[in-house]
């Protein structure tokens, strides 16, 4: 199992490894659990450029540094943040005990509304010299686009096909198709694209994967962040629409009550200008939801009825969304 990846974390890192477990190993992902004299650690393959790695560990330690719980990247002995093996590179970090964060109640979505607005807040005086790099709002218009692209070829290949779950998705494709394109439209008027230096827009650190399997709660109620490959300059509401999203399937319905208490508790954190919440509330009604769901094959894997209650539930919150947008 990697014996010579394994010598040269060894080296590296000045390990005396006793025992290894692999976590998990896909096209995309290796991550390898290692039990040293030293302690237990994780070792993590990281598919992309160096200035992009660069960059993610940097945001990492400046928000760690700022109180936000993540795991430690450690240094080799030549003070690097990561180890490059045969094309790849590799960053070893600090084990965490702890499990999937649990989302029962609506008091736990609004501690983690609270921790995102402490995060993005904070984010906001980070600099560092790779952060051109990732931009994300500034491609949102493509963004869109290219998803509603995808979903308006999901709906011609789709039309005639009689499995099941494929016509409970397709009984909703033209409402979140009319609703991406209005979106889209709304976004062009706000100014074509987001001018990141006006003074009431202001970007953050988003995460872009804040879903409760990347986030960790130990047994002393700590909460840790993990997993920040696509950390990106953007505005909150990727973060928040993974949240929401998590929200809205442990719930029985959509509820507005709800999501005014979360944003609450988000705003008390950091503060949105009034432009900042119309692109907050438009980006929210975008179907980002459903083309995740069908490019990662969700969907197939659920019955009639779940995707039935999923799709309805998120097509109530893309109405509030777009009502909110319509009355701000």
């Amino acid at each position: 199992m990697g014996k010579g990846l394994l010598a040269e974390i060894a080296i590296k890192y000045d390990l005396s490894i006793q025992q290894v477990e692999l976590i998990r190993k896909t096209s995309r992902s290796y991550v390898m659990k290692i039990i040293a004299h030293q302690g237990c650690f994780i070792l993590k393959r990281m598919q992309m450029e160096e200035l992009r790695l660069q960059f993610m560990v940097n945001t990492e330690e400046f928000l760690r540094c700022r109180g936000i719980n993540i795991p430690t990247v450690y240094q080799t002995n030549e003070n690097k943040h990561y180890v490059k093996y045969k094309g790849y590179f590799y960053v070893l970090q600090e084990w965490i005990c702890a499990g999937p964060y649990p989302l029962i109640n609506l008091d736990q979505v609004v501690r983690l509304a609270d921790l995102l607005g402490r995060m993005h807040a904070i984010s906001k005086e980070f600099q560092d010299s790779h952060s051109q790099i990732r931009m994300g709002g500034a491609k949102w218009e493509q963004a869109y686009e290219e998803a509603l692209h995808f979903l308006g070829k999901w709906r011609e290949t789709n039309a005639c096909v009689e499995e099941p779950w494929r016509k409970a998705v397709f009984a909703y494709i033209d409402f979140y198709m009319r609703t991406g394109e209005f979106v889209k439209e709304q976004l062009k008027e706000q100014g074509r694209c987001i001018a990141w230096g006006e003074p009431d827009i202001q970007v953050v650190l988003s995460h872009h994967d804040f879903h409760t399997q990347n986030i960790l709660l130990d047994e002393a109620g700590k909460i840790y962040i993990i997993d920040w490959e696509f950390v990106r300059y953007d505005l909150p509401s990727r973060d928040m629409n993974r949240l929401l999203y998590a929200m809205i399937k442990k719930s029985r319905v959509w509820n507005h009550q709800a999501f005014l208490k979360v944003m609450r508790a988000y705003l008390k954190r950091n503060i949105l200008s009034k432009r900042e919440m119309k692109l907050l509330y438009l980006d929210l009604a975008f179907p980002h939801n459903l083309c995740r769901n069908l490019i990662c094959g969700k969907f197939s894997r659920m019955t009639v009825d779940q995707i039935n209650e999923l799709l309805q539930k998120d097509k109530e919150k893309t109405q509030y969304m777009i009502e909110s947008y319509l009355n701000q």
